[in-house]
């Protein structure tokens, strides 16, 4: 459990939307290591189909670094279905569905 001053990255829609300052945080789980918070991430893209979530961390520059890596790893999963698109014949059959997407 973390004591003290924390940082939130909120992500929705798959965008970084805050990073804020937590001076007075309740209980809240931290991930103690970087390999934590990027199992966090992969398990929320897996399960939802999108990164969404509040990831905690104990320090400003891990949270800035956690934000810009996690609009990295959205970007290049749109790199990667433009990508597709573009390379998709479509004949007979129009439909196509996101591999990279999760399980909804």
């Amino acid at each position: 459990m973390a004591r003290g001053q924390l940082y939130k990255v909120v992500i929705k829609h798959n965008i970084v939307c805050a990073i804020q300052r937590i001076d007075e945080p309740s209980l809240v789980d931290v991930p103690q290591s970087k390999l934590e918070v990027s199992a966090q991430l992969a398990t929320n893209n897996q399960i939802n189909g999108c990164i969404d979530g509040d990831y905690y961390f104990q320090d400003a520059t891990l949270a800035k670094n956690f934000a810009v890596l996690a609009l990295d790893f959205v970007k290049r999963l749109t790199e990667k279905t433009l990508e597709q698109i573009e390379n998709r014949h479509f004949g007979g059959e129009f439909d196509w569905r996101n591999p990279h997407q999760g399980s909804n």
